[in-house]
């Protein structure tokens, strides 16, 4: 089994490019040319075999991503689990705070190629993966006692003052221990089969 990426990030770098490669190859050379994403020589690369370069060498951790994040949008809505403008302004802030000026900010995105409303799509959705794995894998008062207990001597702070902290910490830890077994449990529920056989054979290994 693929290995789920609690990130769920690599999806947004190759998503647009997965979107809409794929096109067919025109005959004549002015649409070859249209259609290719690089020549060499006298010859092209055409969007085709790209993808299907791609495809052989990252489509299926690719393809998890894709799936693990349709799969938070319907669970998400499922559950009537949403993410406010303000969470997400709570997360760029800082951003924002440490890079000082405008300038820094965009050339952040730019590195990152990305525009604001797709960091912000980002977030939303690193935000709503965490409150459907928080919902199914929630933190005890037990396991905050135990954590606090081994690790009192290094967090110098008393358990009230400590557990804001501590439940940051154990929550990043359940959903990196439970993080495929909520992915294969979704996708039974919502019946996700792979259509394409190359998919499928490195799904599965």
């Amino acid at each position: 089994m693929k290995k789920f990426d609690i990130s769920i990030l690599t999806a947004a770098v190759l998503l647009t490019g997965l979107a809409v490669i794929g096109v067919s190859q025109a005959k004549d050379s002015a649409a070859a040319h249209a259609g290719a994403v690089a020549t060499v020589g006298n010859s092209t690369i055409s969007q085709t075999a790209l993808y299907e370069q791609m495809k052989k060498e990252t489509g299926s951790k690719v393809l998890t991503d894709l799936i693990a994040m349709e799969l938070c949008k319907q669970e998400a809505a499922a559950q009537g689990i949403k993410v406010t403008e303000q969470e997400i302004d709570a997360k760029i802030k800082p951003i924002k705070e440490k890079l000082k000026t405008p300038e820094k900010f965009q050339e952040y995105l730019q590195e990152r190629n990305l525009d604001e409303k797709g960091l912000r799509e980002r977030f939303g959705m690193l935000l709503l993966r965490d409150k459907l794995f928080d919902k199914a894998y929630p933190v005890t008062e037990e396991q905050i006692k135990e954590y606090y207990e081994k690790n009192k001597d290094k967090l110098e702070q008393t358990l009230e003052e400590a557990r804001p902290q501590i439940k940051e910490k154990l929550q990043d830890r359940n959903r990196r221990k439970h993080a495929d077994e909520w992915l294969e449990q979704m996708k039974k529920k919502y019946n996700v089969q792979i259509m394409d056989p190359i998919l499928v054979e490195k799904e599965e290994k």
